[in-house]
């Protein structure tokens, strides 16, 4: 990917959010929220890539992806007025028919338009499509990556500013104050993850995400994950249930294990 290339989908993802500006000009404080997530992981992206020694056309390819990755999100806010898939749309789908349908991509070379392509459509999948090459496949881990570091940082910053209540405008199902769901824990006792599908509160958010710390693939993004003391924060915040303590002490005996 060229310099200019990288320019023309910047611009057309932030064009594309102005869209979102209420009559008076304000944008949505939850879409500035996404708006600045999505710097960050553009950020993220560009920087393990360059860690991780990629050409510069594929560490500009890389920061392409992070600023495409959540284009659904916006388009599901503007719909729907939160972030929740499960009772909306799959926010990676409509994301990559946005922007195939957009043009953003004309122009690119078919391996680069197809990493951004199914990096966008399956950043937020439950389990890995099987079937991709092994460059897509390569950019789907780090785009998953570079996502689950910044959403670490929103959610520390939010537990230390007020409890991470805002966490209730994003997902209005959300009990702030309920307790962990014996089905998450389980689900992260046995394979060390969870699923999105049964978390009911706060702290069911929490674990988690505590868990996407086992999903991290490259080193140097487990390497940011534990200067940036995540697994601390997170537990810091969570009950001290022995059942809780024990999944993430299995956690953290994985983390540290893991080269980095």
């Amino acid at each position: 990917m060229t310099a200019d290339q990288l320019d023309r989908i910047r611009n057309w993802l932030l064009a594309f959010v102005e869209s979102y500006r209420a009559a008076d000009g304000v944008l949505p404080a939850a879409v500035a929220l996404k708006l600045d997530h999505t710097r960050r992981v553009a950020e993220n992206a560009r920087d393990i890539a360059r860690d991780l020694d990629w050409s510069p056309d594929d560490v500009r390819l890389a920061e392409a992806l992070g600023w495409l990755h959540d284009a659904g999100r916006f388009a599901q806010f503007g719909e729907f007025g939160h972030f929740h898939d499960a009772s909306s749309f799959n926010h990676g789908h409509r994301g990559a028919d946005l922007v195939r349908e957009s043009g953003v991509l004309d122009g690119l070379d078919e391996e680069s338009g197809g990493c951004l392509f199914d990096g966008i459509r399956h950043h937020n999948a439950k389990s890995l499509p099987e079937e991709l090459p092994p460059a897509r496949r390569a950019f789907l881990d780090l785009i998953r990556d570079a996502d689950k570091l910044d959403i670490f940082r929103v959610v520390a910053e939010g537990l230390e500013r007020n409890g991470f209540r805002e966490l209730a405008d994003m997902w209005p199902h959300i009990q702030l104050d309920g307790p962990v769901n014996p089905l998450l824990l389980g689900d992260i006792r046995a394979r060390n993850k969870g699923d999105v599908a049964h978390v009911e509160s706060l702290a069911d958010f929490l674990l988690l995400e505590a868990s996407w710390l086992c999903e991290l693939h490259f080193a140097p993004a487990r390497a940011r994950a534990r200067r940036a003391r995540v697994l601390d924060t997170l537990a810091a915040h969570l009950p001290a249930d022995p059942d809780v303590r024990a999944v993430l002490d299995n956690i953290r005996r994985f983390l540290e294990s893991a080269p980095c």
